[in-house]
């Protein structure tokens, strides 16, 4: 397993990674391990697989020679972690502190103190022990060079919760998450935009100018971050997701900015690790079939976290998403496709995903010349 870097000292200002580690191992379980040989015949067949899957994106999503070229360089830049539970909560622990303390920059909140640090840590640590749980892989743009993460014990795990074969699954998920550090290499002004509306989503919880905020006795407000807690008790309360408590009503413009370019995002990794197709992941169909059972059979205490927790939305990203890309790509191919990564302004709303026709006729059928991301298709 890799171990993170040490965190950025900046973000240190906002987020306790040791709270939030040692919150997190009290709630986390290790997840399945195999013996320490299987552990490390899976590490490197997991590492393997994140290499082999950058031919198989670029494959299905059909760049030109420039662009493909470039993309490949800019991905050579990055890192590969492949990661147990624990240290998957620290890398994203480090990159929530990165992104706060951008966040708190901009609109000039000075660090919270020790206490409120804490605190607020230790919700953190909670939050993603839960997640870390069953987390498969992930790629976080907001580091210097951008990692990739694959969680190996989840994976392990879910394959055998499967029944499917396992050399099958491990390249399926490593292809997911590729193509999610593509899209990023394809369009570099991709990180900053993604990470200028996450500060204007964070404005108000770092401010402390939350909806529904309260005073402490004496008068005194509730930072920001802390009121998070009181955020995650109002959901449970209200059956909403902690997304829906923090945000208000002057939100809703950005957070369908923002659901609009995950889904896009989340939907296109989905079409390109099923369209790598049985020919390279024999079993894919199968695999498919039955991984989206288990994304949708959660009940109890866990459906009730998924809901707390804005998960329930992150899997409809998966279906809208998928939709919109499927649709654009049957009449217009990957080509076509390949336009919402020259620009913001190319970039689906959300209106425009559940209507790709609608995007197609403003980007598409718009009288301008074709980007070098969009090469005659050849099919």
């Amino acid at each position: 397993m890799t171990t993170p870097r040490p965190h950025d000292p900046a973000a240190s200002g906002w987020v306790s990674v040791d709270a939030v580690r040692q919150t997190a191992a009290e709630l986390l379980g290790a997840g399945r391990l195999p013996e320490p040989d299987d552990a490390a015949a899976l590490v490197e067949e997991l590492r393997e697989d994140a290499e082999t899957a950058i031919d198989l994106v670029l494959t299905v999503m059909r760049m030109d020679t420039e662009t493909d070229t470039r993309i490949r360089r800019r991905l050579a830049e990055g890192r590969t972690l492949i990661v147990d539970r624990l240290s998957w909560v620290e890398a994203n622990a480090q990159s929530f502190g990165r992104v706060l303390a951008d966040a708190a920059a901009a609109t000039g909140t000075p660090d919270p103190s020790r206490a409120q640090r804490w605190a607020s840590s230790v919700e953190m640590g909670a939050a993603l022990a839960i997640v870390g749980s069953r987390v498969l892989g992930q790629f976080d743009p907001f580091t210097a060079d951008g990692r990739l993460l694959l969680a190996a014990p989840n994976i392990l795990t879910v394959e055998r919760e499967l029944g499917v074969p396992a050399r099958d699954f491990r390249l399926w998920v490593a292809v997911h998450e590729r193509t999610h550090h593509v899209q990023f290499a394809a369009a570099p002004w991709l990180q900053a935009h993604l990470q200028e509306r996450m500060q204007a989503f964070l404005a108000p919880v770092i401010t402390g100018s939350l909806p529904g905020r309260s005073r402490q006795p004496g008068g005194i407000e509730n930072p920001g971050l802390v009121e998070t807690l009181a955020a995650l008790a109002r959901a449970l309360r209200d059956d909403t997701s902690i997304i829906d408590t923090l945000i208000g009503p002057r939100h809703a413009e950005l957070l369908d900015e923002v659901t609009a370019l995950m889904s896009l995002l989340e939907g296109h990794a989905d079409v390109v690790m099923d369209a790598v197709g049985p020919g390279v992941i024999p079993s894919v169909r199968r695999i498919r079939a039955a991984f989206d059972t288990h994304r949708h059979s959660a009940t109890g205490i866990k459906a009730i976290v998924n809901r707390v927790l804005g998960i329930d939305e992150k899997l409809a990203q998966y279906t809208r998403g998928a939709a919109f890309v499927r649709a654009v790509v049957r009449k217009h191919g990957h080509a076509g496709l390949n336009r919402v990564w020259e620009s913001p302004e190319n970039l689906p709303s959300l209106h425009e995903i559940e209507h790709p026709a609608d995007w197609v006729a403003r980007v598409l059928d718009a009288p301008e010349q074709p980007g070098p991301l969009s090469p005659p298709e050849q099919m």
